[in-house]
């Protein structure tokens, strides 16, 4: 199996097959576009502010937390964000647009696999075989559906794309190669660098670049070059990791670290059954999952099963080298590119692994793959009696694998089913559980979402989530006080766990207890000064407290974390109004109305502020539009009835209260101004029952002023009678 130079044109032939790939690939996968955000989907796309806008270029390589809203989830990854805001740029908010370029992404690997094995064998068979592996093997399948995982499939498309570039520098670096040549070589050394540079600012485990580098070299030109000439022309790529690697440090600095996950005996088993569920999985996909569902500690049997996946991939390794030295480069790539997972165990005991984590290294698997089947090829093909079954037996699993490529994108629809899959597969993964929790909790099932949570916490007793939704529970059952043990149960665990404190503050607020409540939501922005959710909730604090102006500065920094919420847009408006800045507090809710032109509240309050500012003409226009959407606001008809009054026309003014009263009969205002329009055009009867209605309504809802307003007209109202009536009889007409 000696190899070659490829030329550079491959034949009609080897364009027709990988066409055909590529048609297989999207067929498979045609579903995808269809489905959903799903689990951290959510937080690092769906609800991800620093995607908004391509002004934010900045935020993306500056600040670890562009990656993600979630504060707990800080890294840096400025490729990758840049991606997604692309993504939102060309097709907006929805799921659809970002699914389709993950499908485009794996679909340029496939076609970078096929190239580079085709340089690597000299045939196109065999890359055909490679490309084919990479495009179909349901392995492959969760970084195509996953949105958080193109940081796996993008990072890979970059790395491959630096060996390509770094195969042609190689080549121009050869001993029969001229100046020219060697000229155009240093540019291809540059191109490999800056994709290396991508591929380092997608997914930080590109660090394997440099290995993966004198990998490929040694595949490619170890027969004919020197190891110390391999070397040299890697040492570069090792510079770009160091420089980028300090850069990295710098911007993360301010993240805390994380905290140890239990003994480094302990990471260590789990970091050898990484390595053996991976080579597991590249070979025959176990059932989807998410979470595998793997328990906190490894007991000494799996140890031991576990040690011996680690072994036996040396020993294939060992082998393959025997055989073809290519093909034991392949998995000593494979191998390399699992390196960057062995430190997940120091940090973390949940999900471990995913199939996506393994995607860089399935490249090296299908270079083997692809050479072996070509092998078979030329050697059964010639025989009819083993080469037709041959053939439809690939064929066959071929579409099997794309048929469990669709299986699996149906699967990613949406959080529900991926769970339940996740479920069905591994019911021990506590991650699962409470996401079925979550989903029974938002339907208001509490006795079954809490026993989720509790299995939840029987499998991981130190997870602090589970803790929250359990609290969560508590809260929605009106039980304060264990929903405060809960969440205080979760601080413990995690003392900076944000999402735990600020639901701490809410159970505070659902007891009255606003002043510990603030407290507790001071505390979180300390820690997160970018915490929207602490922001908007002390700001309705201040807002109760009638302190205007903090409640205004925390709206203000709350839009500036993130410019979409629109609770919070229109929340400021709102208190602008209280503030009487009019013109401020008209420009956000017309913002908010470009965003949704069907929006009732953004008429309601832009006229308000016009008729705040007499300008009523303009008002009526809002508030006519506004009744259109939504015809059953009492609040709305009254300040319809007050527009009509302030011009005198009291029948129209008193339509509008009468319309108010009769959606809301507790409205002591509506009643009030009724009566007063009332008495205006002499309906005295009229006039008298809704100031007795101002009066009748129980202590402490109607301010005191209203109440001597009421029986000032009553007032008025019997002089006029005493003196004859004559009002009285022509109102009453």
């Amino acid at each position: 199996m000696t190899g070659g130079h490829a030329p550079v044109f491959p034949s009609m032939l080897s364009w027709v097959v990988l066409g055909s790939i590529v048609v297989a690939t999207v067929v498979a996968y045609r579903g995808v576009t269809a489905n959903r955000f799903v689990f951290d989907d959510v937080h690092t796309v769906a609800r991800n502010p620093a995607i908004r806008s391509l002004s934010a270029v900045g935020t993306w390589f500056s600040s670890p937390y562009a990656v993600s809203r979630s504060v707990e989830s800080g890294n840096y990854r400025p490729v990758l964000v840049a991606s997604y805001a692309l993504d939102y740029a060309v097709w907006g908010g929805g799921p659809a647009g970002f699914h389709a370029t993950n499908l485009l992404l794996h679909v340029i690997v496939v076609v970078l696999v096929f190239s580079l094995a085709r340089q690597l064998w000299g045939r196109w068979g065999a890359a055909a075989g490679a490309s084919a592996w990479m495009a179909l093997h349901p392995v492959n399948a969760e970084a195509v559906n996953y949105l958080a995982a193109r940081s796996s499939v993008l990072m890979t498309l970059f790395v491959l794309g630096a060996v390509l570039a770094y195969d042609r520098y190689a080549r121009a670096d050869g001993e029969q190669a001229g100046i020219g040549s060697r000229r155009i070589g240093r540019g291809w050394l540059g191109g490999a660098l800056g994709l290396g540079l991508l591929g380092l600012g997608t997914k930080e485990a590109a660090a394997v670049l440099p290995a993966l580098i004198l990998i490929w070299d040694r595949a490619r030109f170890g027969e004919r070059a020197a190891w110390r000439a391999s070397v040299a022309r890697t040492l570069p790529f090792g510079g770009v990791v160091v420089v980028w690697l300090v850069v990295r440090a710098v911007v993360m600095a301010e993240v805390p670290p994380a905290a140890p996950a239990g003994s480094a005996g302990q990471a260590m088993l789990f970091a050898a059954k990484i390595i053996a569920t991976s080579i597991g999985h590249s070979i025959w996909p176990a059932a989807p999952g998410i979470d595998m569902g793997w328990p906190v500690t490894i007991d000494a049997a799996e140890g031991v099963f576990a040690a011996l996946g680690v072994l036996a991939l040396a020993a294939m390794t060992w082998a393959l080298f025997r055989f073809d030295p290519r093909m034991g480069w392949g998995l000593t790539w494979f191998g390399i590119t699992l390196v960057p997972l062995l430190a997940l165990p120091f940090v973390t005991r949940l999900t471990l692994y995913q199939d996506h984590r393994v995607y860089l290294g399935a490249v090296g698997v299908a270079w083997i793959v692809g050479r072996l089947i070509d092998h078979a090829v030329q050697t059964l093909m010639p025989r009819r009696a083993i080469g037709v079954p041959f053939a439809l037996g690939l064929f066959g699993l071929a579409t099997a694998a794309a048929a469990a490529d669709a299986t699996r994108t149906a699967l990613w629809g949406d959080n529900e089913r991926l769970w339940e899959a996740t479920l069905a597969a591994h019911p021990t993964s506590a991650l699962a559980h409470n996401e079925r929790g979550l989903r029974l909790l938002n339907a208001d099932r509490l006795v079954e979402a809490e026993a989720e949570f509790q299995e939840a916490l029987r499998l991981i007793p130190q997870y602090g989530y589970t803790r929250v939704y359990l609290g969560m529970v508590s809260a929605a059952r009106g039980d304060p006080e264990r929903a405060i043990a809960e969440f205080n149960a979760a601080l413990r665990l995690r003392p900076r766990f944000t999402e735990a404190r600020v639901r701490l503050a809410m159970a505070r607020e659902q007891q009255g207890r606003f002043d510990e409540a603030l407290a507790e939501y001071d505390r979180v922005l300390r820690d997160e000064p970018a915490a929207a959710t602490a922001l908007v909730r002390s700001a309705v604090i201040f807002e109760h407290r009638g302190q205007w102006d903090e409640a205004v500065a925390r709206y203000r920094r709350a839009l500036a974390v993130d410019a979409d919420r629109d609770e919070t847009r229109i929340a400021l408006g709102a208190a602008l109004l209280r503030k009487e800045q009019w013109a401020e507090a008209r420009d956000l809710f017309a913002t908010f109305r470009v965003r949704h032109p069907d929006s009732y509240a953004a008429r309601f309050y832009i006229g308000l502020t016009y008729a705040k500012q007499g300008q009523d003409d303009r008002a009526l226009a809002e508030w006519r539009d506004a009744v259109r959407l939504n015809p059953e606001d009492p609040e709305l008809l009254v300040e319809l009835g007050l527009l009509f009054a302030r011009r005198g026309k009291w029948s129209d003014a008193i339509r509008w209260f009468d319309q108010a009263l009769s959606l809301d009969p507790g409205i002591v205002s509506a009643h009030l101004n009724l009566a007063s329009a009332a008495e205006r055009l002499g309906d005295v009867r009229r006039a008298q029952s809704h100031y007795r209605a101002v009066l009748e309504a129980a202590l402490g809802t109607v301010d005191d002023a209203l109440r001597a307003q009421a029986r000032a007209g009553l007032g008025r109202l019997a002089r006029n009678v005493d003196r004859g009536g004559a009002a009285g009889a022509g109102g009453e007409r």
